[in-house]
């Protein structure tokens, strides 16, 4: 029998998560504003080759505005992604001068123009525009609209911004093996309704309605990143993915704060195969029932939205496959006969319900006052969008988290109407909304 606690994947590979000695860890309490922030976040260093093909294209976007010469510049980018000799790995977003490239290029554009790029099924498309965003957010010569900054004030002032966003990254780990539970948090002890509402859309255009519908009121708004627990945004920087968590997390600087807890990984099959990887290092693994907090600002929407991140590695049930998927934990609850064949579904569930409480252990313990998240584990990690409905729903009714801050919780789920998961999730917390007014 599994410990209800102490989930077997935990026990298998002790040496990926924390040491569960703390609640919270906070990651970067100690920097400071004489501090260098180039050293904190990840950084490729170009080629020479790199350097110069980047700087020309640079040089000719800061002397035109005509769209014929732009796009001119925008086709040379795509032509080398295509080549043998340069392809994909060329262009990498940790890059300055790629970065530069990225920024140059998308202030010609129109917001709508970016959100087009994010969504893009062109991994090319895509890998300029979280580049701009990841330039943002780990630069102090660029400020949060993406246009380069001159005045040393201005600088100063981003500069502060990105340290309270640093300070702000925390890993929680509410289920590690120390002999304790954490139930209690809350300040308050009456019982409160939490709205609960369905959305057919996007979790940033969720935040972002949110966000306008409570005009002036301080309320602190949270979004769930569908996250990996061993690589940083699953595959934010390489040509492969392109879930709904990565696209939201690259359209802020979640992405970018993560990927001060990793490293680069080039080599190895995986890495030859689908690129330089960003992988958590040793002992900042997000655990089951645990997760990463930070604050966070969307840039990419029509206006800038100051919220939060919840990063969750919900259950990975995808089969296990040497290098690619070695951390599956399908094998713990589903036998080999049969595509759904469940050992024990209490076992399953105690297993699921552990990450969606991490979630309202963390709403609770920072004060969040609306939470928006999706049909959890129910895209890639293979998880039953009927029982991950229904474990919301129960967790949802537990009183200790019905005792505190959380108001307000929207199931954002992009897919289409006769999909499982809006079924699921639409029968069990219908019915929907098209807006928050």
């Amino acid at each position: 029998m599994i410990s209800s606690t102490v989930p077997r994947i935990r026990v298998d590979c002790t040496d990926l998560f924390p040491c569960g000695t703390m609640i919270a860890k906070q990651i970067h309490r100690d920097i400071s504003e004489e501090d260098d922030l180039n050293q904190v976040y990840l950084r490729f260093q170009e080629t020479d080759d790199q350097k110069r093909i980047f700087s020309e294209w640079n040089n000719c976007l800061r002397k035109t505005d005509a769209k014929e010469e732009i796009s001119a510049v925008f086709d040379q980018f795509k032509k080398l992604w295509h080549t043998r000799k340069y392809g994909s790995r060329f262009f990498d977003i940790h890059g300055r001068e790629f970065q530069n490239f990225a920024v140059n290029l998308t202030n010609h554009m129109e917001q709508s123009e970016w959100r087009k790029l994010s969504r893009s099924n062109s991994h090319a498309d895509r890998r300029v525009l979280r580049s701009r965003v990841y330039a943002i957010g780990s630069r102090d010569d660029i400020g949060w609209d993406g246009k380069f900054i001159q005045n040393a004030d201005d600088r100063k002032k981003k500069k502060l911004e990105m340290i309270e966003h640093l300070h702000s990254l925390q890993l929680f780990d509410w289920f590690a093996p120390r002999g304790e539970h954490v139930s209690e948090l809350s300040e308050y002890h009456h019982d409160i309704d939490i709205d609960i509402k369905i959305i057919r859309q996007g979790t940033q255009e969720t935040v972002q309605a949110l966000w306008q519908s409570m005009g002036n009121e301080p309320k602190l708004i949270a979004w769930v990143n569908f996250a990996a627990s061993h690589n940083v945004c699953g595959s934010y920087s390489v040509d492969y993915g392109g879930s709904q968590g990565e696209e939201v997390a690259t359209n802020c600087d979640g992405a970018v704060l993560l990927g001060t807890m990793g490293q680069f990984v080039d080599t190895g099959l995986k890495s030859w195969i689908r690129g330089r990887w960003v992988y958590y290092k040793m002992g900042m693994h997000i655990p089951p029932g645990g997760n990463y907090w930070s604050m966070t600002k969307f840039v990419t929407g029509p206006f800038h939205v100051d919220c939060s991140m919840i990063a969750t590695a919900f259950a990975d049930f995808r089969p296990y496959i040497p290098v690619f998927c070695p951390y599956s934990e399908r094998n713990y609850f589903y036998s080999l006969i049969g595509i759904n064949s469940v050992k024990n579904q209490e076992e399953l569930e105690r297993r699921c319900m552990l990450d969606i409480e991490g979630v309202l252990k963390t709403c609770l313990a920072k004060q969040v006052h609306t939470l928006v998240t999706g049909a959890s584990g129910c895209g890639a990690f293979r998880h039953n969008p009927y029982v991950e409905a229904k474990l919301w729903r129960i967790c949802l009714e537990k009183q200790e988290y019905r005792c505190g801050s959380l108001r307000k919780v929207v199931f954002a789920i992009l897919d289409n109407e006769s999909s499982n998961n809006w079924i699921a999730f639409s029968d069990e917390f219908g019915p929907s909304v098209n807006n928050f007014n």
